[in-house]
């Protein structure tokens, strides 16, 4: 009898471990990843990643995406959003990457760069009295927005990284540096910021290649806008704050492309969306947290 008993926990036991490992498998299995069969041109053009992106955040008015291929991670962000634009430049764009597939912030490229200068910060200044003085159409609103990101674009010219061991530091955006890590920001014919990274695996793993032992590793990723400081409110000429008609700054024009989760619908690019509480949310910090798996094929 003793001997009966000892054989069915001996079994419950290695069923249990059985179960276990069964469960981390489909927990892999489920984080397969999206292997890129074609190489990214990293440009700041959207046209070789898919439409609409397959991943969205609402609340931060991005869109993402991840994808690799035997030797990099490729990474990308979207936003149609033309106030989240003017955030985004004004604040910076942090990417973190935890090749544990937690939320460590210790690996992360900075690009863009916060404008240190002020510049991007009384483009709020203004586009908030001409919000509350309603001084201009909004159609002309939000041309002359464009024009300011355009601008704020042009001016971005450095990054740096932080947990790469090879190349911590600063450099420009074109330059060549010794982690190989290639990162461009573009805005698209449909007024769309595509912000877009190639890493190598060598940064992430410490080998040149992947193999099949890698398929499904988990690994996440996280997009991060600081919140920018409030301006003050002008005052009328009565000395007053001017409350003004404007109802405050609201995300004008170039809506995210496709359908679902607060992208305009229809599956195309661009055109006219609106955010109902752009104001407030420029104040507000965002982080956007995914967790992806490696992809893998045989060559």
């Amino acid at each position: 009898m003793r001997h009966l008993r000892a054989g069915a926990l001996l079994a419950s036991v290695i069923f249990i471990f059985a179960a276990c490992g069964s469960s981390k498998q489909a927990s892999k299995a489920e984080l397969i990843g999206t292997w890129q069969a074609s190489s990214i041109v990293i440009d700041g053009d959207s046209k070789d990643w898919p439409a609409p992106y397959p991943a969205y955040d609402a609340k931060a008015k991005i869109g993402y995406a991840v994808s690799n291929d035997r030797d990099k991670l490729y990474i990308t962000m979207e936003c149609g959003d033309v106030m989240t634009q003017m955030k985004i430049l004004r604040s910076g764009l942090k990417v973190w990457i935890d090749t544990s597939g937690g939320k460590s912030q210790r690996m992360v490229i900075n690009y863009p760069l916060p404008a240190e200068n002020g510049a991007m910060q009384q483009e709020f200044i203004h586009e908030e009295q001409d919000q509350q003085n309603n001084n201009t159409q909004s159609l002309d609103r939000e041309k002359r927005m464009q024009r300011r990101v355009r601008k704020g674009l042009d001016d971005a010219i450095q990054l740096s990284f932080e947990g790469f061991a090879a190349c911590n530091g600063g450099f420009l955006v074109k330059q060549i540096n010794s982690c190989g890590i290639n990162v461009r920001m573009g805005i698209d014919e449909f007024n769309e910021m595509i912000w877009e990274a190639a890493i190598p695996f060598k940064m992430l793993y410490g080998k040149d290649h992947i193999d099949k032992k890698d398929e499904g590793r988990p690994l996440s990723v996280c997009f991060q806008v600081d919140g920018i400081k409030k301006p003050e409110k002008p005052k009328d000429a009565s000395g007053g704050m001017n409350e003004g008609g404007g109802g405050g700054m609201h995300g004008a024009g170039g809506g995210m492309r496709g359908a679902g989760g607060g992208m305009n619908g229809g599956g195309g690019k661009g055109g006219g969306g609106q955010g109902s509480d752009g104001r407030e949310s420029m104040f507000e910090t965002s982080k956007t947290w995914k967790q992806f798996g490696i992809a893998f094929k045989e060559q």
